[in-house]
């Protein structure tokens, strides 16, 4: 942090959070001397945040988004403006047309017409198009300020208790981390979650800091007014200083988290498969999933399920998976379907399909599975003359009814009898492939009677066939050839 001169920056417990915080969280941030984006309302405490980062002269750039929801909405927007134009503060104003789900600069004419249905907008659908707009402006991987404070953090607790919620939904927000919107990770940065609401507006009653009142703060027409103006003044009459007594519950509780987390990371290593060939399937080795305590064995399944999805799964949900691990058919079909991903068993092993993959093995994307067969074959020194290094190369699918001769084997096997014995489950099957010679260089060839299959290429293992022993392979040489996963944007090319 830039060095500050302390005589010109007013103390208070707002400015020293920011300052703790900002030494904790950004300065290690390869980021840190960039900029910072205060998404800042109008509000109390997001020009509290915006007044105390101009303070302590941090690279700050303002995002105002005008949601268009109130009568007062464009009030907040020009308090914005004209306090980033009078501090000369970069910044960048916009606003939201409901109809069109679009975003755009404030000083664009937005028509009545279509603000129509703005009555309908609720929490949820304005934070979503908040945060479009930020990643708009901001850009992925962008630091984001914003003002929660403690009784924000209270709330929300009290919210997911009242919904039910597990642990994390108990710990609340974090004071910096990153987080997904529409695909696109940005950094969170709550530096006032440790200050309290009447903290705030001491600090900006002395300093005489500009703000807007939101109307919808002081009802009870949505959950949160309803906690703040309700509920949390009859916890504070009854329990005296409930915000810092919940605050420090908070604090034990992420704790908690990070033990319980902590527990996760080693059980997941202790029980996950490697599945190589694609990263849209995550695998789980059953008996050592069963040697857990069901605890245990519970958490694990919470956190793998979820995966980078949103919103953690149902506990019915995990609690069909442990009926699914616990029945005695080993190779049960079963099929659990959740927000678009798949959870499957054969064998011994438990697997997650992500949404990608479940279209894939369904034929509903443009995902494709092909052979590279780029790699180089291991072959003997005592290569006859005829056959050229440089073999022309193809691969198809696996015909209907075909069998395969190994070329450790003297017999013929089924297609289904070699991927049982290679613990291929069925819904991987089809993306099977079959290495032979080019159709052309194999006319030209015909006479030298070259191999018409070399190898047959299954989800996480290839292996010779048969004919690929006129290739004079070096003893005991590894097929190199896999299967690779890629899709329609990418080059079709092995």
């Amino acid at each position: 942090m830039s060095s500050i001169p302390m005589s010109s920056v007013p103390m208070s417990p707002v400015i020293e959070a920011i300052k703790q915080s900002y030494q904790t969280h950004i300065n290690p941030h390869p980021k840190a001397a960039t900029k910072i984006y205060i998404a800042c309302s109008g509000g109390r405490d997001s020009m509290a945040l915006l007044f105390a980062c101009q303070q302590l002269q941090l690279p700050i750039h303002v995002i105002h988004i005008n949601h268009k929801l109130q009568k007062i909405s464009d009030d907040w927007q020009q308090l914005v403006e004209g306090y980033c134009h009078k501090h000369h503060i970069d910044y960048d104003s916009v606003c939201i047309d409901w109809q069109s789900q679009q975003v755009y600069a404030a000083d664009s004419t937005i028509s009545q017409e279509q603000q129509v249905g703005t009555q309908q907008v609720n929490e949820q659908q304005a934070r979503t198009a908040r945060y479009h707009a930020i990643i708009q402006i901001a850009g992925e991987n962008a630091i984001v300020a914003l003002a929660h404070h403690a009784n924000d953090q209270v709330e929300t607790l009290l919210m997911n208790l009242c919904q039910g919620t597990g642990l994390a939904g108990l710990t609340g927000m974090t004071a910096f981390g990153v987080q997904h919107e529409f695909g696109k990770p940005i950094w969170l940065w709550r530096p006032l979650l440790g200050v309290t609401r009447d903290e705030i507006s001491d600090f900006v009653a002395a300093q005489h800091i500009p703000y807007v009142d939101d109307p919808t703060n002081f009802g009870v027409a949505n959950q949160r007014a309803f906690l703040r103006n309700q509920i949390l003044p009859l916890l504070d009459e009854r329990f005296h200083k409930v915000v810092q007594n919940i605050t420090r519950t908070q604090q034990n509780l992420t704790e908690a988290h990070h033990i319980v987390d902590d527990q996760y990371q080693q059980d997941l290593a202790l029980c996950q498969r490697s599945n190589g060939w694609t990263s849209h399937q995550q695998c789980l080795h059953i008996p050592n999933l069963k040697s857990l305590s069901q605890a245990r064995r519970f958490n694990l399944l919470h956190h793998w399920v979820k995966g980078s999805q949103k919103f953690a799964p149902t506990r019915q949900l995990i609690v069909q998976i442990e009926q699914l691990l616990q029945s005695a058919q080993t190779d049960q079909q079963a099929i659990l379907q959740w927000q678009g991903i798949e959870i499957r068993k054969y064998r011994d092993t438990l697997y997650r399909l992500d949404a990608d993959y479940v279209k894939a093995i369904h034929g509903k994307s443009d995902n494709k599975v092909l052979a590279n067969l780029t790699a180089d074959v291991g072959l003997s020194e005592e290569l006859s003359v005829g056959l050229s290094l440089e073999l022309a190369l193809a691969s198809r699918a696996v015909l209907p009814n075909e069998s395969f001769q190994l070329l450790s084997q003297s017999f013929h096997q089924s297609f289904k009898k070699l991927c049982q014995r290679f613990d291929i489950p069925s819904w991987e099957r089809q993306f099977a492939k079959v290495v032979i010679l080019d159709d052309n260089k194999e006319k030209a060839l015909i006479a030298s009677q070259i191999p018409k299959r070399f190898a047959l290429l299954l989800p996480n293992i290839s292996v010779w066939l048969a004919d690929a022993s006129e290739l004079n392979l070096a003893t005991q040489a590894p097929c190199p050839w896999q299967l690779v996963w890629t899709d329609s944007l990418m080059s079709d090319a092995p």
